[in-house]
C-alpha cells in the first residue's frame, strides 16, 4: 500500500513538472510562431518573391519555431537546481 502511494506522490510531482513546463512552452512557441510568421510573409511579399519562395520561407521559420520549441520545454521542465551563493 506504501510503495501504492508513493508511485502516485512520484507521478503526480512529474506530472506538475511536466504541466508546468508545457503551459509556458505553449504560450511561447504560439507567440513566437506568429511573430515570426507573420514578419516572414510581410518581407518576402514586400519583395515580390513568388508563392513557392515565401510558403519555403514560412517552412524554414516554422523549423525555426519548433527547434525555439523545444529548447525552450527542456529548460522549463529541468529541475531546479539550487545554486551556492559566492559568500560561502
Amino acid at each position: 500500500m506504501a510503495t501504492r502511494v508513493r508511485n502516485a506522490f512520484v507521478w503526480t510531482c512529474q506530472m506538475k513538472r511536466f504541466l508546468n513546463a508545457l503551459i509556458p512552452t505553449i504560450l511561447i512557441s504560439e507567440i513566437a510562431a506568429i511573430t515570426f510568421m507573420t514578419a516572414t510573409w510581410a518581407v518576402l511579399s514586400e519583395l515580390h518573391a513568388g508563392l513557392n519562395v515565401i510558403i519555403g520561407g514560412e517552412v524554414v521559420t516554422a523549423i525555426g519555431v519548433a527547434a525555439l520549441t523545444v529548447a525552450v520545454f527542456r529548460r522549463a521542465s529541468r529541475p531546479d537546481v539550487e545554486t551556492a551563493s559566492a559568500e560561502e
